[in-house]
């Protein structure tokens, strides 16, 4: 009994390093359940109370270092410290697995942590000596050790473990020897196994070791000496970057997980599953995000947070990429803090065409504000805006008004941060669209093929003409875009199966205005047909007008110049009506020619009657029957007149 006391006795000085020593067999489960900070949560949670302390407490190999349970709350298991939960998750003994196969999750002041598990098994063979394995062992960072040791020596044999040189178990009495113990490891530890044979018989080493960490242990020296199986092996860890304001807390269930630096920003990392976080700032309403971490998401978060001036908590999104002069959608979810009333929103710094809320379209009012009503749960809005011809990174304001209960008004005011993106292809179009054939060049310069789909449109949204063609990479393609009437048009361009749209408006004015559509002139006279032509382009511009006469073989025509930006010139076109004619009624055809374009750009139609008065007024341009019997009548009448007062 006194050998046994002082073996024991040296045995606790050769662990110096041992935080707790667990002395019992079994596994007991107290009545009243005590929440602490480590537990393990069960992946099963069918299992009853009663069916789980039984599995507990039927365990009756724990090699004497049964765990100690502070309680059990339906599929979560409690523990009194860090050193009780490693041993739960031990193994149950050096040859057998751990509890409940592994499946379930541990925790740490609320925080899921990784736990890697690893069984060894430390075995010579030699029959005399002092042989050894090492095992090199990575961490992320230094963390503490938690072995299972089973030592199995004779009575003049030995075995040890050496913790970066230092030792941290020694066995050497008869039989079995169990131990619990920990030791603190570096980020990078060499492990070293060995034992001492005299001649009795051959030791070995086998049990299990855990760390609340991520550990990669490949590297063995010795590797027929030592045997490394992971028995439970840590999820993996997924870094997203948290966007936010400086000086923000970060909490998740009720821990602080980290804290934005200046700039607004961290990198936290997250085991796969979701996690609800809680964002809070001094001035600020706490905020609430749930986020699910897979391998698949994207590795980002935008956390706004609301000020205590302001009513609502705003998220918001774009819905696909933006390009110049296209249509952008951006939805915002608005969660009321508390009820808010009478609740409006303005829209500034960009051409809103649309607002939806609660899939409705809501009316733009005289005041500019768009009327939402009582917000009492959390709604959606989305606002449809018209993007800026020019790409990079833009800027627009939302402002959300409101007022409680008490008649308290707030004020959201958002800033919408977005970019247009550039671009794949150039673009070259018409200083100004006619009547027509427009051509429409376009050079990729992604350096990719991808097909390209252009529509025009009417001013009622009808498709009036489309083509497409499927444009190589650093080539050109020209689309020809004919356009019959003046109106208002729009051109869509949609690339790269559909996630690239741009979008351009078309004005087509009337560039002629026939002023003459009736002459009665007598044969012989001289006949004036006269039009209005624009110019709204910044260059001048040269037009051919040609009049076609069915009594003459070929048609009259001028040449003519406009300025830049003229509007509504005047011009005349004349010639000589021939005696003789056959018929008194001609129908004239009149067109404008632009030499830059194949068709005619105006085509109309003039009556010609010809006369057989002999006054004067039947050969005046533009003259009609009518305007000539009013003027004979005013003659009529002065002539009257005159004759009255020479009689006097």
């Amino acid at each position: 009994m006194v050998n046994l006391i002082k073996r024991y006795f040296l045995f606790l000085v050769l662990l110096m390093c041992v935080v707790g020593s667990v002395n019992a067999l079994t596994c007991t489960v107290p009545e009243t359940c005590t929440e602490t900070d480590y537990y393990v949560i069960l992946n099963d949670d069918t299992l009853t109370d009663t069916l789980l302390i039984s599995q507990l407490e039927s365990i009756t190999t724990w090699e004497n270092c049964a765990p100690t349970v502070s309680g059990i709350s339906g599929n979560i298991i409690y523990f009194p410290d860090e050193s009780n939960l490693a041993r739960f998750c031990s193994l149950i003994s050096y040859n057998s697995g751990i509890m409940f196969n592994g499946d379930f999750l541990g925790y740490i002041s609320g925080q899921q942590v990784p736990i890697t598990t690893i069984y060894y098994y430390f075995y010579s063979g030699q029959s005399s000596g002092y042989n050894y394995a090492t095992l090199d062992c990575d961490l992320g960072s230094a963390t503490t050790a938690y072995f299972l040791v089973s030592s199995h020596c004779g009575s003049s044999d030995g075995t040890s473990i050496d913790v970066n040189g230092a030792r941290v178990f020694s066995g050497n009495q008869d039989g079995p020897t169990s131990a619990y113990i920990s030791t603190v490891f570096s980020s990078d530890t060499l492990l070293q196994f060995g034992d001492g044979v005299g001649y009795s018989t051959a030791p070995f080493l086998a049990g299990s070791i855990v760390v609340f960490e991520y550990m990669d242990s490949e590297k063995i020296l010795n590797p027929s000496y030592l045997t490394i199986n992971y028995t439970l092996e840590p999820p993996d860890l997924i870094n997203i970057g948290i966007y936010s304001l400086a000086d923000v807390a970060i909490y998740e269930n009720d821990y602080l997980i980290g804290t934005t630096d200046n700039g607004g920003y961290t990198t936290l990392p997250f085991q796969i599953g979701d996690h609800t976080l809680t964002f809070v700032k001094e001035g600020y309403w706490d905020t609430l995000k749930t986020i699910s971490v897979s391998l698949e998401n994207e590795p980002e978060l935008f956390v706004s947070l609301a000020p205590k001036t302001a009513i609502f908590q705003v998220s918001n999104e774009f819905s696909g990429n933006l390009y110049p002069n296209s249509v952008g959608t951006l939805s915002m979810d608005i969660t009321p803090l508390k009820e808010a009333y009478a609740s409006k929103l303005r829209v500034s710094g960009i051409e809103v065409n649309k607002v939806y809320y609660q899939t409705l379209e809501v009316p733009r009012s005289a005041d500019g504000y768009y009327i939402l009503g009582d917000v009492t749960s959390t709604q959606n809005i989305e606002i449809e805006f018209k993007t800026p011809s020019s790409w990079g990174e833009k800027t627009f304001t939302v402002e959300l008004s409101a007022t409680d209960i008490e008649g308290t008004a707030y004020n959201n005011l958002e800033t919408i941060d977005y970019e247009v993106l550039e671009l794949p292809f150039l673009l070259e179009m018409p200083e100004t669209f006619g009547i027509g054939i427009n051509d429409i060049t376009l050079t990729d310069q992604s350096g990719t093929a991808y097909s390209v789909l252009m529509v025009l449109y009417d001013s009622d949204d009808v498709e009036v003409w489309s083509s497409s063609t499927n444009l190589l990479e650093y080539c050109d393609y020209t689309f020809d875009v004919p356009i019959d009437d003046a109106g208002d048009y729009t051109l869509e361009l949609n690339a790269k199966a559909g996630t690239v749209k741009t979008y351009y408006s078309i004005d087509i004015i009337e560039p002629v205005t026939l002023i003459t559509e009736e002459i009665n002139v007598n044969p012989g006279k001289i006949a004036t047909v006269q039009f209005k032509i624009s110019n709204p382009t910044s260059n001048v511009k040269y037009y051919t007008a040609e009049l076609t006469c069915p009594f003459y073989n070929e048609s009259i025509a001028k040449t003519f110049s406009i300025a830049p930006e003229t509007v509504d010139k005047t011009v005349d076109i004349s010639f000589e009506v021939p005696k003789g004619l056959e018929l008194e009624n001609y129908q004239l055809s009149l067109e404008i020619f632009d030499p830059d374009k194949t068709d005619a750009i105006y085509s109309g139609n003039v009556v010609l009657t010809i006369s057989s008065s002999s006054l004067f007024l039947a050969s005046v341009p533009g003259g009609n029957t009518t305007i000539i019997l009013l003027a004979a009548a005013v003659l009529l009448i002065a002539g009257t007149f005159a004759a009255l007062r020479l009689k006097k």
